[in-house]
């Protein structure tokens, strides 16, 4: 007789979508599908689900399959377990049959809340991610899927305000991306939560970034659009929540941006709009928590600093501030992202900045 939890990596590692492994999972057991095989197992399976799973059916492949992980520093957690999220176990899901992780998995049974939205983030959406995540920080687990844009802002703000942070990828934990959030990625592992559904050597791909979506929604209670177009991975993140029967939220936008279509969209079609955090805390008749961890200290460069320094003087446009400061666009749009995420300095509107 095997351990369950075994059975069910065995599964995992064959690389069959879960969606199928689920239907299977309906009909036949996990032991059962792996006794079968001693009598060929093809009266319950078609031929290419056969040949799949034999290429791991083996107790050696399963136990070098667990060394390998312990000897790379990564967990999983599967179905079996009573650690296993069990939000994620809901059938509306579709649960993975094996979770992997880095970082602390407690938090993922803690109230969460998701926040997704564009790649391409403007200043506004990013000022508003910062500001209403900054808002529910302690009182809610941030989850989010660690793209450029609002995702990566998401989580960065929730780890400023003292908060913790679930990174859900659309591939293994050894191909977490995009390089420019692998300083994120890993501060979020040694603080937060980094989660996958997929073994640790898989890539990401046009499906997996989508079926990781209803992860994202399926750890939390709602899911906040901050900003999205009307086509966009954002929105299959909230008809995952609707499908699940969690809560939806959108930030309003400028009417007059592709990046609020979807947002605006969702209002219009019965999301709840949210334009600070105490509408998300008051939707849950939540009060504010102060208590949790206070925020970190933001460690400004030279030319941040300088920034700082210039705008506690009055407010100055983008153009203003790269002649004054003597910086390339892309260097002062960095230096900028850096002082909105940490709360020193705001959009006040378009192109124009002053201090919080």
């Amino acid at each position: 007789m095997m351990l369950l939890g075994d059975l069910y990596l065995w599964l995992s590692y064959s690389h069959i979508p879960t969606s199928k492994l689920n239907k299977l999972l309906q009909k036949i057991s996990p032991q059962e599908l792996w006794d079968s095989f001693d009598s060929n197992g093809k009266y319950v399976l078609d031929e290419k689900t056969f040949n799949t799973l034999k290429r791991t059916r083996s107790v050696d492949y399963i136990e070098r399959a667990k060394r390998y992980l312990e000897a790379n520093n990564i967990e999983y957690v599967t179905r079996a377990d009573p650690l296993f999220p069990e939000q994620l176990a809901q059938s509306e899901v579709n649960p993975p049959v094996v979770l992997y992780y880095k970082g602390n998995l407690d938090i993922a049974r803690e109230p969460c809340l998701a926040v997704v939205g564009t790649r391409k983030a403007s200043q506004y959406g990013k000022y508003a991610v910062t500001k209403i995540v900054g808002g529910l920080a302690q009182n809610f687990t941030i989850v989010s899927g660690l793209a450029t844009g609002i995702d990566g802002f998401a989580h960065a703000a929730a780890l400023e305000a003292g908060g913790n942070t679930i990174a859900v990828l659309g591939s293994g934990l050894f191909n977490a991306s995009p390089v420019s959030n692998l300083k994120l990625f890993d501060e979020i592992c040694n603080t937060g939560l980094a989660v996958s559904e997929y073994t640790p050597d898989t890539h990401a791909s046009e499906y997996t970034f989508p079926q990781r979506n209803r992860i994202i929604s399926g750890l939390s209670r709602g899911v906040l659009v901050a900003e999205a177009a009307e086509r966009s991975g954002s929105l299959i993140t909230a008809d995952c929540a609707l499908e699940q029967g969690r809560d939806v939220f959108a930030v309003p936008g400028d009417i007059d941006k592709i990046r609020s279509q979807g947002t605006n969209k969702l209002i219009k079609s019965g999301a709840t709009a949210v334009t600070c955090a105490q509408d998300i805390l008051d939707f849950y008749g939540m009060t504010s928590d102060r208590r949790g961890r206070a925020s970190r200290a933001v460690e400004l460069d030279f030319y941040e600093k300088r920034i700082f320094d210039i705008l506690s003087e009055g407010e100055k446009t983008f153009d203003a501030l790269v002649e004054s400061c003597e910086m390339s666009v892309a260097e002062l749009n960095a230096a900028l992202s850096t002082l909105v995420i940490g709360g020193l300095i705001r959009e006040k509107s378009k192109n124009l900045y002053c201090k919080a």
